[in-house]
């Protein structure tokens, strides 16, 4: 299957692909989450490597992350997702953005499209996210989706997380 590109009111979502390096490379120069796991800058071929295993992700299991741009501006907003890392026990929604996109409400509408597409397209049974305790907006944003605690597991890389139910959207608009 040819990954799609997603298009809500406000974005464009595209699939992960090697023209997206610049996108990736403004995003980790200034990325600096406390909450979840980003640290910034990291250098380039790092940068370059995380663009690969997202390209990849689509190869191997025909859904990963894509890259929201503004349909009327054509600015780079951020990136939202479906990852399932190698180590992972479980797919997951996964979302980051530029810092003067946060708080637009660009990652509900973008979380939303892909949590269609994953639902409708994809057939998933269920979609989860995983968070750290800290943090609170990734919390926020999936009660926001109508996510629903389901689990506290520890990770491969040791981190106890809450694991939520995201729902289809189409439930929680009925």
């Amino acid at each position: 299957m040819t990954p799609p590109t997603l298009h809500t009111e406000r974005l464009r979502l595209e699939p992960a692909a090697p023209g997206h390096l610049p996108a990736y490379l403004a995003f980790y120069a200034i990325a600096n989450d406390q909450k979840g796991s980003y640290r910034a800058p990291r250098p380039a071929d790092e940068v370059e490597g995380l663009l690969a295993r997202d390209i990849a992700e689509w190869q191997r299991n025909g859904f990963g992350m894509f890259l929201a741009y503004r349909r009327d501006t054509g600015a780079f907003v951020g990136g939202t997702g479906l990852a399932h890392l190698a180590d992972w026990p479980r797919h997951e929604l996964t979302w980051w953005l530029m810092p003067e996109a946060r708080g637009t409400g660009f990652a509900t509408e973008a979380s939303r499209a892909v949590l269609a597409w994953a639902y409708d397209t994809l057939g998933w049974p269920r979609v989860e996210t995983h968070m750290r305790d800290e943090n609170t907006p990734a919390r926020r944003l999936a009660e926001r989706l109508g996510g629903e605690k389901i689990a506290r597991e520890t990770f491969p890389d040791g981190i106890t997380r809450d694991v939520y139910a995201l729902p289809d959207p189409k439930a929680v608009a009925a």
